[in-house]
């Protein structure tokens, strides 16, 4: 039957298609049959390499690293390195004889000499001990100039105020504003006329009263009287 046929076509063609795309198991020589492959199933040159390997390790010396420097080795290579560099460090001294230009460290240092002829003190000499003598290099002092004084602020405030109003200010304005409104406790409602329809309403804007007229009386219930039947039977008699 055609259904077989096709079948068995499609099978043909997929055995095909293994057979090329997959080597058979003889072909692929010893490990082939193996399911899993071990180290002794390896050449020699793979057994050394696979065998000379380092295993994971958290220090130098578990990879075999006898020459590295630890940590703490490098924190303290570090810190002597930096003991050892030239650096210049401020002193503050009262006058040039307080200097001591023979000490070890005379040469590292700034000294500050104040300076009695500065501006309100601020005013410093500065002195370096070069070569084993004393040297003035320069002047040093604090300029305050570019900042403003607290008296300069206070004004400065003061005077960015006056454009604003002062709360008495506010008040007031708004009081004479509603000063001629008309307040809730103006309004007021007179009823004229006779009657008991309202048959006109007027508002007085500038005293908040309101006047109802009343013109015309409406019938109440108490107004009508009842038919008997027998008054409505006579009618038509």
């Amino acid at each position: 039957m055609a259904i077989k046929r096709v079948t068995y076509d499609t099978l043909k063609f997929l055995v095909a298609e293994i057979k090329e795309r997959y080597a058979e198991k003889g072909d692929i020589g010893a490990l082939g049959g193996l399911d899993k492959v071990a180290v002794e199933n390896l050449t020699e040159d793979l057994k050394s390499l696979i065998n000379g390997k380092a295993d994971a390790a958290t220090t130098l010396a578990g990879y075999g690293i006898k020459d590295g420097m630890t940590a703490t080795e490098v924190a303290a290579a570090i810190s002597t390195a930096i003991a050892g560099t030239d650096h210049l460090s401020r002193v503050m001294v009262d006058s040039t004889g307080d200097i001591d230009t023979v000490a070890d460290d005379a040469e590292k240092k700034i000294y500050m000499v104040k300076n009695a002829s500065g501006e309100a003190g601020n005013l410093y000499s500065e002195y370096m001990v070069i070569n084993g003598k004393l040297e003035k290099v320069g002047d040093w002092k604090v300029d305050l100039s570019s900042y403003a004084k607290t008296t300069e602020v206070t004004a400065a405030i003061a005077n960015a105020l006056k454009t604003y109003a002062k709360t008495a200010d506010v008040t007031k304005a708004i009081n004479e504003a509603v000063a001629g409104l008309i307040q809730l406790d103006d309004l007021s409602v007179t009823v004229t006329g006779a009657g008991n329809v309202i048959t006109g309403l007027a508002y007085d804007n500038k005293t908040g009263k309101f006047t109802a007229t009343k013109g015309i009386t409406a019938l109440t219930a108490a107004d009508l009287t009842e038919i008997t039947q027998q008054e409505i039977k006579a009618l038509f008699a």
